[in-house]
C-alpha cells in the first residue's frame, strides 16, 4: 500500500477550487475556512427554520386560545355548553357581561329566577317548525323568552309524545320545561288534559308552575265564563291574588291581542299581549310573539306564573291544529 503525507492532502470542504500544484499549508488553510463559510451558512438557514417554526408555534397558540375564549358571534347570545370533545380539551364555558349582572343569593328566591328580580318586562318567540308548517304534523313547541332589550334569557321546550299532539290538537297536556343560559331546567310548567269550552264548566283548563322543579309556586285556572276568558292566578298556598281577563274575539287581524292582568280590586297592573308577528307567518305557522308586562316589585313567583299563564293562552287560544285556525269568538 502506498502512503501519502497528510500534510499534502487537501480538505474535502475546500469549495474554492484551488490548484492542486499549490503550497500544501496554504492549500490546507483555504480549506478550513471554506469549511467555515459552509457550516455557518447551514446554520444560519437551520436556525431561521427554527425562528420560523417557533413563530408559527406562537401563532397557533395564541389562535387556539383567543378561538376558545372569545366571545360568540352574536353579542346578544349569552352562553354554551361545550360538548364532550371541547371539556377533554379543557375549554371553558363563556359567560358574557349580562351573566355576571344576574344577582345571585336573594333571599325567598327560587335558583335560576334571580334574573327576574330586575326586569318589568318578558318576550316570548314561539320557533318556527317547518316540519309543521309544511306538513301540518305536530311537533313539540319551542320557545325563546328574552328581555326588553332582546338578550336571550331563558329557553322553554314542550315535552309530551308525538300520539298525544296529533290527537289532541290544542287542547293536549303537556309539560313545559324552561332552561336558563347554562340548560338548567329552574322552572316546570304542567297541564293537564282538560275542556276550555263553557258547555264543560266541570273541567277548565290549568297549568301549574314549579320552580325549582318539584316546588310548586303557584298555578292559573280558568273560570267560567261565556264571552270573554277569564283566570285566576293561585300563589303556592292556594289563594287568588291576582286575575287575567281577555277579550271577546281573540282573532289576531293585524294588531295585538291582548289580556290583562289585574288585582283583586279590579286595577290594571300588567298584561299579557298577543303580538302581530306578518302575514305570512300568522297564516301559514303558529309560531307566535308575546309581550309579558309586569310591576318590576311583584314576587318573583308571580312572575314565573304569568310566564307560564302566557303559555296557557297560547295553546288555548292561538295553536292551531294541521294549520287549520280552531278559535272562535267568546268561550263556547
Amino acid at each position: 500500500m502506498s502512503t501519502e503525507n497528510p500534510a499534502s492532502c487537501v480538505s474535502t470542504l475546500d469549495l474554492s477550487g484551488g490548484e492542486a500544484g499549490g503550497h500544501p499549508e496554504e492549500s490546507h488553510s483555504r480549506g478550513v475556512r471554506s469549511g467555515s463559510k459552509v457550516l455557518r451558512f447551514i446554520w444560519h438557514s437551520l436556525y431561521t427554520q427554527y425562528n420560523q417554526i417557533c413563530s408559527r408555534s406562537q401563532t397557533l397558540r395564541q389562535l387556539v386560545c383567543r378561538e376558545a375564549n372569545k366571545p360568540l358571534p352574536k353579542k346578544l347570545r349569552h352562553t354554551i355548553r361545550l360538548n364532550k370533545s371541547a371539556k377533554r380539551k379543557g375549554y371553558e364555558f363563556y359567560v358574557s357581561d349580562e351573566d355576571r349582572s344576574i344577582p345571585t343569593g336573594i333571599p325567598n328566591c327560587p335558583r335560576g329566577l334571580e334574573y327576574l328580580t330586575t326586569i318589568d318586562q318578558l318576550l316570548v318567540k314561539q320557533k318556527v317548525e317547518l316540519l309543521e308548517a309544511f306538513t301540518g304534523f305536530e311537533t313539540n313547541n319551542k320557545f325563546i323568552i328574552k328581555n326588553a332589550l332582546g338578550q336571550k334569557v331563558y329557553f322553554a321546550a314542550e315535552d309530551n309524545d308525538c300520539c298525544t299532539r296529533n290527537c289532541c290538537g290544542p287542547s293536549r297536556p303537556f309539560d313545559m320545561r324552561v332552561f336558563d343560559n347554562f340548560q338548567q331546567e329552574v322552572i316546570h310548567m304542567h297541564r293537564p288534559l282538560a275542556c276550555s269550552s263553557c258547555l264543560f264548566p266541570c273541567c277548565l283548563q290549568s297549568i301549574e308552575v314549579s320552580a325549582p322543579p318539584g316546588n310548586v309556586i303557584g298555578t292559573i285556572e280558568q273560570e267560567w265564563s261565556i264571552c270573554s276568558p277569564s283566570f285566576r292566578i293561585l300563589n303556592h298556598v292556594g289563594d287568588t291574588v291576582m286575575r287575567i281577563e281577555g277579550p271577546f274575539c281573540t282573532y289576531s287581524i293585524c294588531g295585538d291581542v291582548e289580556f290583562n292582568v289585574v288585582s283583586l280590586t279590579g286595577e290594571k297592573i300588567g298584561k299579557i299581549s298577543k303580538q302581530w308577528s306578518g302575514l305570512a307567518r300568522e297564516i301559514f305557522t303558529d309560531a307566535d310573539f308575546f309581550g309579558i308586562n309586569f310591576p318590576l316589585d311583584l314576587d318573583v313567583r308571580m312572575k314565573a306564573v304569568l310566564l307560564g299563564a302566557t303559555f296557557l293562552i297560547d295553546a288555548m287560544f292561538f295553536e292551531k291544529s294541521a294549520n287549520q285556525e280552531s278559535d272562535r269568538p267568546g268561550m263556547l
